[in-house]
């Protein structure tokens, strides 16, 4: 016959159980640098290696991704100083 335990029990669908088993564990590590440090030095070498570079496409996309590391790395500032402000404000 059935028991309780058995009644409250749920099957897991078989992907899941594939999942479940499959799933690695994540690599965890902290950071020496700071996410803004680490992009301004990336902006920064790629403008080195654009400058090496040949004009044309490719000096293009090199110059193309500093511009957007500079950018990123003032957005990440710009919000890690308005969480100080709006604290004031709460």
């Amino acid at each position: 016959m059935w028991e309780a335990a058995d009644l409250n029990a749920v099957a897991l669908p078989p992907i899941l159980k594939w999942m479940e088993q499959r799933m690695p564990e994540r690599r965890r590590f902290t950071q020496t640098t700071s996410l803004e440090e680490r992009l301004a030095k990336e902006a920064t070498q790629l403008r080195k290696q654009a400058q090496g570079t040949p004009p044309g496409i490719e000096r293009d996309l090199l110059v193309r991704k500093a511009r957007r590391a500079e950018s990123a790395s003032r957005m990440t500032e710009w919000l890690a100083s308005g969480s100080k402000h709006q604290d004031k404000f709460n």
